[in-house]
């Protein structure tokens, strides 16, 4: 006897194409709409979470400008940096308005991770001068090892708040010595408007940084009438479930 190829599509479960939900209910194909009615959720901890990785989101594609990030992938770099990105501030911004896509520098913000130790550094005055004084010694550094500078800079563009970032790879004669470690000194580390990572590089290996800085501007996007307004752009929030 002959066989009869089925024709036309099998489905064994579900399938969802354009918005419509196909599926098998008593053998025969059953169409429903696959579109929720129900609102979509946005309790204060839900708005926080999505608030924090949006701006995340826009911190790395402007830490990309400078180059490759330096990042473990676990299981990717930018996976690895938003968590890390979870132990810095979090910033309010709206749906809409000149502030809606608002990019700011953050205190703690990372800039690589990797398994050199942690280059300690702080800002600091040297002989009267402003100075990025590091943990490291001559000794620390190899010959073929790179430090690479990153400088972040805030400012806004068109009334929008947004971050600059660019990255110099340095030798140990762009440093002075101060009490035995490594400082950069110069006017530059007096701008209340920059912050700054030093990564210690080796092959294909790098310190785990963070953004030293005196910038203080994000600081307006925390405050809880920054999160009200924020919250109520969106369409307010849901009753959190008991």
């Amino acid at each position: 006897m002959a066989k009869t190829k089925p024709t036309g599509l099998l489905v064994n479960g579900s399938l969802k194409k354009s918005g419509v939900t196909f599926y098998l209910r008593g053998g025969q194909m059953v169409a429903r709409t696959a579109h929720s009615e129900q609102p979509k959720r946005r309790t204060r901890g839900q708005f926080v979470a999505r608030q924090q990785l949006a701006h995340g989101c826009r911190l790395w594609r402007v830490l990309k400008w400078a180059g490759e990030p330096l990042f473990e992938k676990t299981p990717t770099a930018y996976a690895r940096f938003r968590t890390l990105m979870r132990r810095t501030p979090v910033v309010f911004t709206p749906v809409s308005g000149r502030t809606a896509k608002a990019v700011l520098l953050l205190p703690g913000m990372p800039v690589s991770d990797g398994v050199l130790p942690v280059v300690e550094q702080q800002l600091a005055e040297v002989e009267g001068a402003t100075a990025l004084v590091t943990s490291l010694t001559t000794a620390d550094v190899h010959r073929d090892d790179t430090l690479r500078l990153y400088t972040l800079r805030q400012v806004v563009e068109g009334s929008r708040p947004m971050v600059r970032v660019s990255a110099a790879d340095l030798g140990v004669d762009d440093f002075r010595v101060v009490d035995g470690r490594l400082a950069l000194v110069g006017d530059d580390f007096a701008d209340e408007m920059c912050g700054w990572a030093l990564v210690h590089i080796r092959d294909s290996r790098c310190s785990s940084q963070r953004v030293v800085t005196r910038c203080t501007y994000y600081q307006q996007f925390t405050t809880e009438e920054a999160f009200e307004a924020a919250a109520e752009s969106y369409g307010g929030l849901t009753k959190e479930v008991r």
